[in-house]
């Protein structure tokens, strides 16, 4: 949507509510909304609560929308409406709210002077479904049904048929409807089929194109996972035997396979050497003093700092004084974390591959209305039922 389509929607939908609008400029419009904008856009909950429950008088909101960030008024508090805007974005979910179903009349033309000729209008149930096309990629498809409910019968394309018409919200002079034959819910359900009948003749290559990608990417994870598999046994075999074998210089006078061999000292050097380690066995060895560290050490908690600490400490100090309610302790849920197994992870990267992948369609219905017109639709987008 460009700036200026922006401007006409916002337009629209604030006379859709009537809200009364303070000042209009190129740049900018400044509206006083009412009690229904208020509360879809206005952002204050906990004062709509406070002014109904104590049956005070509503103060309006008055807000100012620029539509141009470079032009933006001086001296007024304005908001930048763009089609990335929180603001903007709330006015649609305000619309689609409230005007997710209309009922509207054509408006005849006005009758020459004198006529009293009166004009029937014929019911119709206009809808709009969004059909979506899912797998690793997505394409919609908008479908605009109209049913006729007085003479049964269904109509393709009927929303640019309407755009063609002149509408009004009240039935207009001279003009009266023609009784339903069709209720709602029967129209609907006929709606329905003609979306199945629809679907049943779209071409399904895009299902099977999604379903062989998925197997691709299921035999690649297969295959991952079988030589992860292979791997295992290996790296246990090269762990066990490192636990096994001798640690260097340990045992047997052996200091590693790449260093020689120790030899040992001659005969008379041997008796030399046991002679001073016996007559130093018999000399005790002399006190060292030891210098008292400068550091001191650290002080024990104190009883009430403990018993502080298990109580929770600051934090549930904080919870206490805001009234916020506490969790006991039994019903805190503290598994032992532990890693997944490779069945685990590999179960779980499956399921979110069918998840990407699986083709499925999904229909979702947009907006419809009841119209009353005088008007009669193309005759190739007809089909009686």
């Amino acid at each position: 949507m460009q700036q200026e389509q922006i401007r006409q929607f916002t337009e629209r939908y604030l006379a859709a509510f009537s809200a009364h609008i303070v000042e209009t400029h190129p740049d900018y419009l400044t509206v006083k909304l009412p009690v229904e904008v208020d509360k879809d856009i206005g952002n204050r909950p906990f004062y709509w609560s406070w002014v109904e429950k104590m049956n005070l008088p509503y103060q309006p909101l008055v807000l100012t929308f620029c539509f141009d960030r470079e032009r933006m008024p001086e001296g007024l508090r304005a908001e930048h409406l763009h089609l990335g805007a929180g603001r903007l974005q709330q006015i649609f979910q305000s619309a689609r709210k409230h005007g997710s179903f209309v009922c509207m009349y054509e408006q005849a033309a006005s009758p020459r002077p004198g006529a009293r000729r009166t004009t029937p209008l014929v019911p119709w149930l206009g809808l709009n479904w969004k059909v979506s096309f899912i797998c690793d990629k997505k394409r919609d498809m908008l479908l605009h049904f109209g049913i006729n409910l007085h003479q049964p019968e269904i109509v393709s394309n009927f929303y640019p048929f309407l755009l063609q018409l002149s509408l009004t919200p009240s039935i207009p002079d001279y003009c009266y409807t023609l009784e339903r034959r069709l209720s709602l819910a029967e129209a609907a359900a006929i709606a329905e089929q003609e979306t199945r009948r629809l679907l049943a003749a779209e071409d399904g290559r895009w299902a099977e194109e999604a379903r062989q990608r998925l197997d691709e990417e299921l035999q690649i994870l297969e295959g991952y996972y079988a030589e992860l598999a292979a791997r295992e046994p290996d790296s246990r075999e090269r762990d066990g035997g490192e636990a096994d074998g001798d640690e260097p210089g340990a045992g047997g006078g052996e200091s590693g396979g790449s260093e020689p061999d120790a030899v040992s000292p001659p005969g008379g050097l041997a008796t030399t050497l046991e002679n001073a380690a016996r007559m130093s066995e018999s000399v005790p060895a002399s006190p060292v003093p030891i210098a008292p560290r400068s550091a001191q050490p650290a002080p024990e908690p104190s009883a009430a700092g403990e018993e502080h600490r298990r109580g929770g400490g600051r934090i549930l100090d904080f919870l206490r004084a805001n009234g916020i309610p506490e969790t006991p302790r039994e019903e805190i849920v503290q598994e032992e974390w532990r890693s997944s197994t490779p069945e685990e992870e590999k179960r779980r990267r499956m399921e979110e591959l069918r998840w990407q992948y699986e083709p499925r369609i999904e229909v979702q219905f947009l907006n419809g209305g009841l119209f009353y017109l005088q008007s009669t639709p193309p005759a190739k987008n007809r089909r009686n039922l």
